[in-house]
C-alpha cells in the first residue's frame, strides 16, 4: 500500500503554501526545468585557471579566459551580464598587474645590473615582483567570493579597472 503524496502534488501544495520563494503563482507555468538560472558564475570559475602549475601563463589564461566569455554570458541575462562583465574587468586588471610587475622588475634587473656581480648583494629587484604574491592571494579571495555570490543570485563588485563598461538601457533593449 502506498501512502504519501507524489512528488508533483508535494511540489504543488509546497507552492501553494509559499514555501518555494521563487516559485510561479499556482495557475501560472512552472519554470523550464533543466539549466539552472544564469547567474554570471562561469567567469569566476575560469578564474580559477590561474591556480594551474604553469607559472605566469596561468594567470594569462585566467585572466583571458575570464573576459573571453563576457560576450556570451551578456546574453543569457541581466544579472549573468553585470556578473561576466565584473568578473571579466577582474580577470584583465589580475592579468595587467601581473605583467605590470614582471616587465618592472625585469627593467630594474636590465638597468641595476653591475658589470661584475657581486656575490653579497641581495636581489633588491625582486621587491617589484612582491604585487604578484598580493594579487595572487586577491584573485584566489576574489574568485571564491564571486563564485559564492553569484551562486546566490547576488551581484558581486570585485575592485578592477573598468575595461568593459556597463550595458545601457537602450543596449539592453536592442
Amino acid at each position: 500500500m502506498h501512502e504519501g503524496f507524489s512528488a508533483e502534488e508535494a511540489e504543488l501544495a509546497l507552492r501553494d503554501a509559499g514555501a518555494r520563494p521563487g516559485a510561479p503563482a499556482p495557475g501560472h507555468d512552472p519554470p523550464a526545468q533543466g539549466f539552472p538560472p544564469a547567474t554570471g558564475r562561469t567567469p569566476y570559475l575560469l578564474g580559477l585557471l590561474a591556480w594551474l602549475p604553469i607559472p605566469f601563463f596561468s594567470v594569462l589564461i585566467a585572466g583571458v579566459a575570464m573576459a573571453a566569455v563576457y560576450p556570451r554570458q551578456r546574453k543569457l541575462s541581466a544579472l549573468a551580464a553585470e556578473n561576466a562583465r565584473r568578473a571579466a574587468n577582474w580577470g584583465l586588471t589580475y592579468a595587467l598587474g601581473t605583467v605590470l610587475s614582471i616587465a618592472t622588475t625585469m627593467l630594474a634587473v636590465l638597468l641595476t645590473a653591475p658589470d661584475t656581480p657581486d656575490p653579497d648583494a641581495g636581489p633588491w629587484q625582486m621587491v617589484f615582483l612582491s604585487p604578484i604574491l598580493v594579487l595572487g592571494v586577491m584573485h584566489l579571495v576574489i574568485t571564491i567570493l564571486g563564485l559564492t555570490r553569484t551562486s546566490r543570485g547576488q551581484v558581486f563588485k570585485p575592485p578592477a579597472l573598468p575595461f568593459f563598461r556597463a550595458a545601457t538601457d537602450v543596449e539592453r533593449v536592442g
